[in-house]
């Protein structure tokens, strides 16, 4: 899903400073951002998320990161923090939830569902996965994190739904081409590769997201995503950059 056309604006204060101040003009998104966040720092994936100060319901405080945006160089050693993320979730929460129904945290969260807001684009490419394990979407635009100097970090907290593996994964490698350019296959083969040792460590299942999938959520971020070309960092076309000419192996 993309990022472009929210309903706030985001202000930065000084360079100097050591808060990042994002500012909502719905407050129901800024109060969905903070749980977002609060949610995320309670799973303790080992992933580098910015402390949470005292805010308001449009007014979300957060520490700023050091770093900075990842490169194509970048993608096995976030989409690996990904992994940690996705399965510490999967461990201590979703192992029980269904993709095709919100999920209702016992700290009063709810997360939505896969398929509510993406049904029509699922529908297009026979896509449902109902029963598969449930991991999350938290957009993972590669705007959304920062190399720090020690980890991955990740920032912007506004989306967050049930999504099958790597889903988000996908994400990661059409933002990252569509800004950058066409990736290697051997290089997406190789981030996919980290993603999946990463769920497995961490307490995810063990099948994690197979090459057939993780192209075919491609398209759908291709088709949610499309309508932002030349907007957002969003340089080069999904269709021009596709993995290609020769199909990704199969991974065993």
């Amino acid at each position: 899903m993309a990022t472009a056309a929210r309903s706030h604006r985001t202000a930065q204060p000084a360079k100097t400073s050591a808060v990042f101040v994002k500012h909502y003009t719905d407050t129901g998104r800024g109060v969905a951002a903070r749980q977002h966040l609060l949610w995320l720092q309670s799973i303790a994936s080992g992933v580098r998320l910015p402390h949470l100060y005292p805010g308001t319901a449009t007014h979300l405080v957060m520490e700023r990161l050091p770093g900075r945006h990842p490169g194509p160089g970048d993608l096995t050693e976030v989409a690996a923090a990904l992994g940690r993320l996705h399965a510490r979730a999967y461990h201590t929460h979703l192992h029980s939830a269904r993709l095709d129904q919100p999920f209702a945290g016992s700290d009063g969260i709810t997360i939505a569902d896969f398929h509510s807001s993406r049904r029509h684009v699922l529908t297009r490419l026979d896509i449902q996965h109902s029963t598969a394990p449930a991991a999350l979407y938290k957009d993972a635009n590669l705007r959304n994190f920062l190399i720090t100097p020690d980890d991955v970090g990740v920032v912007d907290f506004d989306d967050l739904t049930l999504a099958p593996f790597g889903y988000d994964l996908a994400k990661l490698v059409v933002s990252t081409a569509m800004t950058h350019g066409r990736l290697g296959n051997a290089s997406i083969e190789t981030a996919l590769g980290a993603y999946n040792r990463s769920v497995a460590a961490n307490g995810g299942p063990n099948d994690g997201c197979t090459t057939a999938d993780l192209l075919r959520y491609c398209e759908v971020h291709h088709l949610l995503t499309a309508a932002y070309l030349h907007r957002n960092g969003y340089q080069h076309t999904w269709p021009t950059v596709r993995p290609g000419p020769a199909p990704l192996p199969a991974r065993h």
